[in-house]
């Protein structure tokens, strides 16, 4: 049984997310303490071909741990998200060669291409009363 999408849609996207997804998508990863919410999340972000987005939001408690202080300053450098999950891939050789992350960030900034698809707006709320109104969310 195939399921298609019979709605009309005035705001037509170019969004192509994997079509196991929504083109418009809001959702919660929930669990507890290292069952893999970040996990979840950064290949959610990262794997080629699952999401396409310009624009996200990240509410949280764990801002302190590495993978959102590189998923951070990685966006607010403007990275493409390939760029960023190289850091990631290759996170080994650059501990063995103790080459200092936030250095390698700046200069992958300095000497970035122009992305095609322009930069990633990523906003972290760790405060509930930082959230902003879902009507402002469109």
């Amino acid at each position: 049984m195939e399921v298609k999408n019979i709605s009309w849609n005035e705001n037509n996207t170019n969004k192509s997310n994997h079509p196991l997804l929504p083109q418009s998508l809001r959702g919660l990863i929930v669990g507890k303490s290292g069952c893999g919410k970040t996990t979840l999340f950064l290949n959610l972000l990262f794997q080629p071909n699952w999401l396409d987005y310009s624009k996200h939001s990240v509410f949280g408690k764990s801002f302190f741990q590495p993978e959102y202080r590189i998923l951070r300053k990685g966006f607010e450098e403007q990275l493409p998200k390939k760029v960023i999950m190289n850091l990631f891939e290759n996170q080994n050789e650059m501990q063995q060669e103790q080459i200092s992350l936030s250095m390698l960030i700046r200069e992958l900034a300095e000497n970035r291409h122009p992305c095609s698809k322009g930069p990633i707006e990523c906003n972290f709320y760790e405060s509930a009363d930082d959230v902003p109104d879902q009507k402002n969310c469109l």
